[in-house]
């Protein structure tokens, strides 16, 4: 018995080794499988963006690096830099070919397109280990469809008027500082103060947005005049506003300050106010870097208030990634990362949060050098919680190509406003159903 025991034991131990033997082996092999899985060369990775800013574009690359780092791979990046008023075009033309960017950016008003054409992968996944319910649900809403994430906001940021004080001092006229603390800084001074400048001094009152404003940047012109006269150009519901008397009240405002008071950089005129060449001009957080050799003192303001109060225009831009590119899963990892809680606490002080705890934390008032805390708090900061971004529609990119040949008739001193707008209005009607 003791010796038939003894031997039983041998092909137990014998079968115990193989055992350990075969599960060590599929751990190694499984092991090599994973290693095998991770790219052996460097990945080419190519991001859209409307940005050609050295900075800001070094501030990105940072985060691709950072998340290739941590994934132990290594990834060659390429920039794109579409300009703003062909991006929608020629983003969506790219996309629809086989070498479209990995990544881009992508606009507000765009947002249901470029969803609605399947052209933006879901973020969900990539999104569980990036704290996603830190991301203002508010913010997300543009960009989400059927419970799913297809982009994320890194820029939530809202317009307000950048503005040269040693104009304002040469000409005699009350700054949006003082207008502000007497209560009275509206759309009624601010042209005042424009005209009173440009008689003044010769130098225009005011430059549009970018100087785009009569072109690629007509909504953002005239949305955050026509929205604190308490119209629109339409709602979310279709309902068509851009020709309603309050509308045409506000752009009329415009439009005589171009052809009355001559107090506006017109079209085609390249005076810019980062030269010195206007006095104020719409301005978001990001724009601010080009006045750090400014030769002039400066100061920023909200937008100017109209017969409906201070209503503030958000521009919002967000990250996606490409459906159809050759790295979707590894691409959308990456706009997780860039749009985490570290990234986007450095993007912060260029592009307003998305995320909760970044916006709410004192650090953020702060995160601009070149911005007090006191003005990152009144005009951006305050104009986040209220702000409303501008609107989109699924077929935002037809709807932008025929409007805009209708505003162009705006631009001459003899337009007939409400005619004009009656035409705008008939062309929104077209795709609102």
């Amino acid at each position: 018995m003791k010796n038939s025991y003894v031997h039983a034991r041998k092909p137990l131990s014998v079968l115990l080794v193989a055992l350990i033997l075969i599960v060590s082996t599929a751990a190694l092999f499984a092991a090599g499988s994973q290693e095998a899985a991770k790219p052996t060369s460097p990945v080419a990775i190519t991001i859209a963006t409307w940005t050609s800013n050295k900075d800001q574009i070094a501030l990105l690359e940072s985060f691709v690096q950072g998340f290739a780092q941590s994934k132990g791979i290594v990834i060659n990046t390429t920039f794109e830099s579409i300009p703003f008023a062909d991006y929608n075009t020629k983003l969506s033309l790219e996309l629809q070919g086989s070498g479209g960017p990995d990544v881009f950016w992508v606009l507000e008003t765009a947002a249901p397109a470029f969803i609605a054409s399947n052209l933006l992968a879901k973020l969900d996944t990539a999104m569980k280990n990036y704290e996603p319910d830190d991301l203002s649900a508010q913010a997300l809403a543009l960009w989400s469809k059927g419970g799913s994430v297809y982009a994320i906001p890194f820029s939530t940021s809202p317009f307000f008027i950048l503005y040269n004080k040693d104009l304002f001092k040469k000409a005699g006229a009350k700054s949006p500082a003082e207008l502000i603390a007497a209560g009275t800084w509206n759309w009624d001074t601010f042209r005042t103060a424009s005209k009173q400048i440009k008689d003044a001094t010769g130098v225009w009152g005011f430059q549009t947005v970018d100087g785009a404003g009569f072109e690629a940047r007509v909504l953002h012109n005239l949305a955050p005049i026509v929205r604190s006269y308490g119209g629109d150009f339409w709602t979310e519901d279709g309902k068509v506003l851009i020709n309603t008397p309050e509308s045409v009240a506000a752009v009329k405002l415009f439009h005589a300050m171009v052809y009355t008071d001559a107090s506006v950089v017109p079209p085609g005129n390249q005076s810019d106010f980062f030269a010195g060449s206007a006095a104020m001009t719409v301005g978001q957080v990001s724009r601010v870097s080009k006045l750090v050799d400014a030769g002039f003192a400066w100061g920023i303001a909200p937008m100017p208030a109209g017969p409906k109060g201070d209503v503030p225009v958000i521009g919002q831009a967000a990250i996606g990634a490409n459906a159809k590119g050759k790295n979707v899963a590894l691409a959308s990892e990456l706009v997780a990362y860039m749009t985490n809680k570290a990234s986007v606490a450095a993007m912060a002080g260029i592009w307003p949060p998305a995320r909760k705890s970044v916006l709410e934390s004192e650090s953020f008032l702060t995160s601009n050098k070149a911005i007090a805390a006191q003005d990152m708090k009144a005009a951006v900061g305050d104009s986040i919680k209220t702000g409303r971004v501008l609107p989109s529609h699924l077929q935002y990119p037809q709807i932008e190509v025929e409007s805009r040949m209708v505003f162009d008739k705006l631009w001459n001193a003899n337009a007939n406003v409400q005619s004009v707008l009656d035409e705008v209005a008939a062309v929104y009607k077209k795709y609102m159903k």
